[in-house]
């Protein structure tokens, strides 16, 4: 029986890991900023709320998988 845990090596599983960690903050921002703007809160109170997280989130270690200009246009996208 194969599994798909013992073919593949770390390298695949890392970069599958990487592109499914920078989907699930993209969703997070996404879904936190429609929220913000279902409150009626300001396009820039949300970005700075989405940042104010991202950066709490990532203070102790480890480095965000949204840099602040993707997150300010994941922002700036749900309130267009």
């Amino acid at each position: 029986m194969s599994f798909c845990w013992m073919d593949d090596g770390p390298q695949a599983q890392e970069e599958a890991g990487g592109a499914s960690r920078e989907a699930a903050a993209e969703a997070e921002v996404r879904e936190r900023s429609a929220l913000m703007r279902r409150l009626g809160r300001s396009k820039a109170e949300a970005i700075h709320r989405c940042l104010g997280n991202v950066a709490w989130a990532y203070s102790v270690s480890g480095t965000p998988a949204l840099t602040p200009a993707q997150i300010r246009k994941i922002v700036a996208s749900v309130y267009d």
